[in-house]
């Protein structure tokens, strides 16, 4: 009698989901200081000889209120918006920095309808976003570029209704950001 064979265990796929976050109320931070890494260089995790000798940095936090979906409707939501001169390479990243590469660091392509095209390997998100524990109420963050944060100041200071509409792309056990918009429109009725 042969032993039976193990059934192989399916690999969930990523779930998504988008939310429509009512804004309530906004805090924001500018900062100025000389980089840390000048005076402790043995210290810096990723140092650069390349990056700026002053930080400039611009931290926006927003809160509000999920409305949409309906099962985490009335939850309390607070994103943070960081933008700074440093540390930043990953947002000025492109399509060439997302290239798949085999193992000598050859860029990979393959054919497609007798093109050569270029295999990528996408980032994991923009940002996280974790639940708080034991309460309703998320938290999330990401970086973005300077224009962003002034952008969405100049949105916030109109007076008008503002939402937050999240694109959220979970995979195992971490909820990633995959697009973040602020908008005078409800994206639950879009």
């Amino acid at each position: 009698m042969m032993p039976k064979k193990k059934k192989r265990q399916k690999v969930p796929d990523d779930e998504h989901a988008h939310l429509a976050i009512r804004v309530d109320g906004y805090e924001a931070k500018i900062g100025a200081t000389i980089n840390h890494n000048v005076f402790a260089p043995q210290f810096a995790w990723n140092l650069d000889d390349d990056d700026p000798l002053f930080e400039f940095v611009t931290q926006l936090v927003i809160s509000g209120t999920i409305t949409y979906p309906e099962e985490r409707s009335g939850a309390s939501f607070e994103i943070t918006f960081l933008a700074s001169n440093t540390g930043s390479k990953d947002i000025q990243s492109t399509l060439k920095d997302a290239q798949a590469r085999d193992e000598h660091g050859v860029p990979e392509y393959r054919t497609y309808r007798g093109r050569q095209i270029p295999m990528y390997k996408p980032p994991k998100g923009l940002g996280l976003i974790d639940k708080v524990r034991g309460e309703l109420s998320w938290v999330a963050w990401l970086r973005v570029s300077p224009s962003f944060v002034s952008n969405s100041l100049a949105l916030l200071c109109s007076g008008r209704d503002l939402f937050l509409a999240l694109h959220e792309r979970r995979s195992d056990r971490t909820r990633w950001i995959q697009s973040a918009n602020l908008q005078t429109t409800n994206p639950a009725e879009e």
